[in-house]
């Protein structure tokens, strides 16, 4: 009978919680949405924490292959070039250290009407942070 109780306590525990119940994908989702509000905030300091070193950034306007220190400065200068960004659909693949992040986001910009990305992102965990290191979004057409 102790047996089944401590099974019954165990799965329990995974399923309300419990130490088995952590999703991988968390972490991820967390720097994700950290990068998101660092661009609108144009908050270099954090952008600098969730964008790996090798930082190989797409856009969905057809600018390609900006790096890091490119990528920031074009979203810190000026000012703010995004409201706000609504993800949906987002999946995210955990692969040890590495993240597959995929989705839609609905993102709006200043004076305009929003507009909707397919979204890919890379992640790596680099010294317990997770960072992106690599990002391609296109658009979808109405």
């Amino acid at each position: 009978m102790t047996r089944i109780a401590t099974l019954v306590f165990l799965l329990s525990a995974g399923f309300s919680g419990g130490a088995f119940a952590a999703d991988p994908a968390d972490p991820v989702r967390e720097a994700a949405a950290a990068w998101r509000r660092a661009v609108i905030k144009q908050d270099e300091s954090a952008l600098r924490r969730f964008l790996a070193e090798d930082l190989l950034y797409s856009h969905s306007n057809g600018k390609t292959h900006q790096n890091k220190t490119e990528y920031i400065a074009a979203v810190t200068k000026g000012p703010s070039h995004y409201e706000s960004f609504t993800d949906s659909e987002t999946t995210i693949r955990v692969y040890g250290k590495t993240a597959v992040l995929s989705g839609y986001v609905d993102v709006k910009v200043p004076g305009r009407e929003s507009y909707r990305v397919r979204t890919l992102e890379v992640y790596v965990e680099n010294k317990g942070v997770w960072q992106m290191t690599a990002h391609q979004s296109a658009r979808v057409n109405p």
